[in-house]
């Protein structure tokens, strides 16, 4: 089947003009009668030698950097990630959603700043609220973390387990003891109240 001009255009202006990546099913709605697939397999391949590719992540269709030509970019990007930064962005990919006292009890220090920063470069994103003695906001990771680290999804992921046993991540546990196996720990009785640290993560 052959792949029109006007589904290629459509098909690019839509991934460039979009924040996260283009699923098939946005792709379906602007272009009901196209088989998308052909449409992405044809543009992804006009891409091919050029600084910039089509790449399927998130669930998804994003433009990227070509790894080749990333360090180009580096001057135009923000900043690398601080390693509390980073320390706290595993905890919330490995256990989240997680409330702000649950990221503070496993990084046992303040992290506040650290969640604001992650907010604004929407790597992380406010998730359900957690209904119990108090209403707690959770937060959770956004698309873009896994367009950074060029992962698929959230399969994409390894379990706590796993991220213990290779070191994956280290969120200042040592022992089953202190923390439970899968669930993320519990906020102490005596714990205040939490207050949101951003109005407006994204």
């Amino acid at each position: 089947m052959s792949v029109s001009a006007e589904h290629l255009r459509t098909a690019e202006a839509i991934i460039f003009v979009a924040r996260q990546p283009v699923t098939a099913r946005v792709l379906r709605m602007h272009m009901p009668e196209a088989d998308v697939e052909a449409v992405m397999e044809e543009l992804r391949a006009s891409y091919e030698g050029r600084g910039i590719a089509i790449a399927e992540t998130g669930g998804g269709w994003t433009f990227r950097t070509r790894p080749e030509c990333s360090r180009l970019a580096v001057d135009f990007k923000e900043g690398p990630l601080s390693p509390a930064a980073l320390e706290t962005l595993a905890a919330i990919a490995l256990w989240g959603p997680l409330t702000f006292a649950e990221i503070e009890r496993i990084r046992e220090r303040d992290a506040r700043a650290v969640v604001v920063t992650l907010a604004d470069r929407r790597l992380i994103r406010a998730g359900p609220r957690r209904e119990g003695r108090v209403t707690a906001m959770t937060w959770m990771v956004d698309t873009r973390f896994y367009e950074m680290f060029d992962l698929p999804g959230p399969a994409a992921l390894p379990t706590w387990q796993e991220a213990r046993r290779s070191e994956v991540a280290d969120l200042s546990v040592r022992t089953d003891e202190e923390v439970p196996a899968e669930d993320p720990p519990a906020v102490p009785d005596g714990a205040p109240a939490e207050a949101d640290p951003v109005d407006d993560p994204v």
